[in-house]
């Protein structure tokens, strides 16, 4: 088979699996699983305003009454671990509420008004379909962009979008939560925007009008996205900058995008939703700055699985958080091997919004790591940061050996089959379930002909197969060994007598 046919055959295969794998974590979990899901849920059933037996008003501004089966949702199974999602749910009644974004415009608008469209009576149907819609946006979005990126461009796509989707991408891009959106403009923003300085002609065009889009997705999820749409814009700036005048005119791009972040970030506070603080105990200030600082990569890995999925009351297996942070760290510290003073100074923007963004959080509300903040809010970061490290290295493999892929994939194909089997026993049964088999004892399902071991398969199949079919495309101009690494027994032995 040709090397052409490889690739015509990758480009379908890849991103199809990819989406299935996304939508088999989509059914994982329940309706109000993802971390703060009931004011997201509330939000959006309230974006077109009061709506009878949907989103009904009542004496005071702060409160509305919603369905109970979405109000309630999450609150049995909510930070109880043991507890599988069995809560005995009012299907027809209505609950009253302080939590939504109507009150306290802790969000920007526009993601809750596009996931108003999913909205029906049926509430776990609606959540299915807003989190299939996210999947396929992620997948459709990137699928675009990798064919308008010129050619040197597409491996870096491809890589920062997946070193470090397992386990917290996989398991937020497919829900009803606005940091689904962040993840995307973070993987794609920075490239688009790069891309159209270095296109011509349509495509030139089409990743204007691609950033334009990804620049409103994020920045319209999420005020802290927006900020993070301006690291992205600075990103792809210095890595394209020329000293020429049709730069300069270019720049007009960027510019304008910054003006929409700034209009999106300035609509919203996004200071309802935190979570329960860890009390600092008053300490004095630069004690309290001295123990965040020490504390702070407790958030960098803990997007990589360190800290639970949910509401961060489903803890992973070591051997996920553990494999895919010693993937992450070892291409971040691979792609240290090539650079200019472009790319350090575009790694040095991002890793500096890493370090001051949540210590800026933290000591104005005067909080340790460990509450507050959580790596969902800095993990668009994380997938940036490891995205401009890789810029320079040649060919799709980035210059590693055949080996070396063949560990990567298969670290990341098994840590995301057993973070799907880890979250779907959290639900099921309870993290207090044992054994392979998730159809024993179910506590908890879809009224689906799917059963849980079939999500399971179908999703761990599905990613393998997106996974395989991108290294299958590149495999033969992969090297088999480093060229400097070559030695052969009687060197090795001579060394050793020596």
């Amino acid at each position: 088979m040709t090397r052409r046919t490889r690739q015509i055959v990758a480009a379908v295969l890849a991103p199809l699996a990819l989406l299935v794998a996304l939508l088999a974590w989509g059914v994982s979990s329940p309706q109000g699983s993802s971390p703060d899901e009931d004011y997201h849920m509330g939000s959006i059933w309230c974006a077109n305003g009061p709506i009878e037996g949907r989103c009904e008003t009542t004496d005071s501004d702060r409160v509305r009454a919603l369905p109970s089966d979405l109000a309630e949702a999450a609150q049995c199974f909510a930070f109880k671990p043991d507890q599988a999602a069995t809560c005995p749910l009012d299907e027809n009644g209505m609950t009253y509420t302080q939590r939504g974004n109507w009150y306290d415009n802790g969000y920007p608008p526009v993601f809750y008004g596009v996931m108003t469209a999913f909205v029906t009576d049926d509430v776990s149907l609606s959540i299915l379909m807003m989190r299939a819609f996210n999947a396929l946006l992620f997948v459709g979005v990137l699928c675009a962009l990798f064919f308008l990126l010129p050619l040197r461009m597409r491996p870096n796509l491809v890589w920062a979008s997946l070193i470090g989707i397992v386990p917290l991408g996989m398991f937020l891009i497919p829900s009803a939560n606005p940091s689904s959106w962040a993840i995307l403009q973070a993987s794609g923003l920075w490239l688009a925007v790069w891309g159209f300085f270095e296109q011509t002609g349509r495509k030139k065009v089409a990743l204007a009008a691609l950033s334009t889009v990804l620049m409103l997705i994020g920045a319209g999820a999420r005020s802290d996205a927006a900020a993070y749409g301006v690291v992205a814009l600075a990103v792809a700036v210095v890595l394209a900058f020329r000293p020429t005048r049709g730069f300069l005119l270019q720049l007009l791009l960027p510019a304008g995008l910054a003006v929409i972040a700034g209009a999106l970030f300035l609509t919203s506070g996004q200071s309802g939703v935190l979570t329960s603080t860890t009390e600092s105990g008053d300490l004095p200030f630069f004690s309290l700055l001295f123990s965040n600082v020490q504390a702070l990569p407790q958030l960098w890995i803990g997007a990589l699985g360190f800290w639970g999925l949910g509401w961060l009351d489903t803890q992973l297996p070591a051997l996920v958080w553990g494999t895919t942070f010693g993937l992450f760290a070892a291409l971040l510290f691979w792609g240290l091997k090539h650079g200019n003073a472009r790319k350090w100074l575009a790694m040095a923007g991002v890793l500096a919004a890493l370090v001051v963004v949540p210590l800026y959080i933290l000591m104005r509300e005067g909080i340790m790591v460990g509450s507050g903040v959580q790596p969902r809010y800095v993990y668009p970061l994380v997938i940036m940061l490891v995205g401009v490290a890789l810029v320079g290295l040649k060919d799709a493999a980035l210059g590693l050996t055949r080996v070396q892929v063949g560990v990567v994939a298969a670290g990341i194909i098994g840590a995301n089959s057993i973070a799907l089997h880890t979250n779907l026993r959290r639900y099921i049964t309870g993290a207090d379930g044992t054994g392979i088999n998730l159809d024993r004892g179910i506590e908890w399902w879809w009224n689906a002909p799917l059963s849980p071991m079939g999500v399971w398969a179908l999703g761990s199949l599905a990613f393998a197969a997106a996974i395989v079919a991108l290294v299958w495309s590149v495999w033969p101009s992969i090297t088999r060994t480093s060229p400097r690494a070559r030695w052969n027994d009687e060197d090795l032995f001579a060394t050793i007598d020596r």
